[in-house]
């Protein structure tokens, strides 16, 4: 019968087992705990094998400060951009791509249009997409406003003083008269009676 174990018993064992036998399976590390009369879950195995790789890592590796030098370095070399590289690294240029989009926006004469953004931006050397544009200046309230033809609003006028609806009714006079040219004779013969 397998003993029972106080809580975290079996992750002290585990780890125990594991710095005698680094490479041994989460199966075998269950077996030979079962042997030895502690009983666990492989999971358990699992989760503390994770645990023990990460604080590896973290004791052997460098710090987040060094990683993220080494990786701004590295993209400034394919990119050609150094100086934005070394000031992400050190937490100066922290703007994400949506401030930047908000300070430029701010910045210009109304009405702001995405594209304006982008242009401005690319000038900077910052690359935004016309769609994260147009969703930040919507956030701000910089919408474009659209006209509404239905619901009380006044429809929209032609230069020739028709509006769309009067449009719709030639239209449909048309279809009912047969052709464009005996609508014309009949407003014709309408203006000579009247």
């Amino acid at each position: 019968m397998a003993k029972t174990k106080t809580r975290g018993e079996g992750s002290t064992a585990i780890r125990a087992y594991f710095s005698k036998n680094p490479k041994a399976t989460a199966q075998e590390v269950v077996d030979a705990l079962k042997a030895e009369g502690v009983t666990v879950k492989i999971g358990l195995v699992y989760s503390v094998k994770a645990l023990g790789k990460k604080k590896k890592k973290k004791k052997a590796g460098k710090s987040n400060a060094a990683v993220r030098m080494e990786k701004a370095e590295v993209w400034a070399k394919s990119a050609g951009r150094m100086e934005k590289a070394v000031a992400w690294a050190n937490g100066a240029a922290s703007s994400t791509k949506a401030d930047l989009i908000r300070e430029t926006a701010k910045g210009m004469a109304k009405p702001v249009r995405p594209k304006d953004v982008v242009a401005a931006l690319k000038e900077r050397g910052v690359e935004v997409l016309h769609t994260h544009v147009s969703q930040v200046l919507a956030s701000m309230g910089m919408k474009k406003k659209r006209k509404a033809a239905v619901g009380g609003a006044a429809p929209a006028v032609a230069s020739n003083g028709l509006n769309i609806n009067d449009l719709v009714m030639a239209k449909k006079l048309v279809g009912q008269v047969g052709s464009i040219e005996k609508v014309r004779e009949a407003l014709a013969a309408l203006a000579r009676l009247g």
